[in-house]
């Protein structure tokens, strides 16, 4: 069980692809009315495998790469991704054998397609894949 509580229960039996578009309709649901007064951040430390909402977890597959913050959560999600992408995967990691693959997501779960949520989500204007990453130190 995914919440000790029961408040959340996950149908992992449901299409990926349906799963990605009801997480960008929720988040949209709860975004909508709130342009420009919302702002996102991810920490790229730490990348496992697997789900956040799991209960387990398992060895980083990337090195860490640091803190991210935007206005947009599409463009975000769309950076971390390529940001993951780029590095080498870590070889104590579940991407054993997969270090060099271009996209890391894939090589874990080769079934499903990270980017239909990204794509679903500029189509339903939750945000725009488009970014310009700025370095502060």
């Amino acid at each position: 069980m995914t919440c000790t509580h029961g408040a959340i229960a996950i149908n992992w039996k449901t299409e990926p692809d349906v799963i990605q578009e009801k997480i960008v309709e929720y988040a949209y649901g709860v975004l909508k009315d709130k342009a420009g007064k919302a702002a996102f951040i991810t920490f790229l430390n730490n990348v496992t495998p697997d789900c956040d909402c799991c209960s387990w977890s398992d060895a980083p597959i990337v090195r860490d790469i640091g803190v991210l913050a935007s206005l947009d959560p599409i463009a975000l999600d769309q950076a971390c991704v390529d940001l993951v992408n780029r590095e080498r995967g870590l070889s104590a990691s579940r991407l054993a054998g997969h270090e060099d693959s271009p996209d890391k997501f894939r090589a874990l779960f080769p079934n499903v397609d990270w980017n239909r949520q990204l794509e679903y989500g500029e189509k339903v204007g939750l945000g725009r894949r488009a970014y310009r990453l700025v370095k502060v130190k």
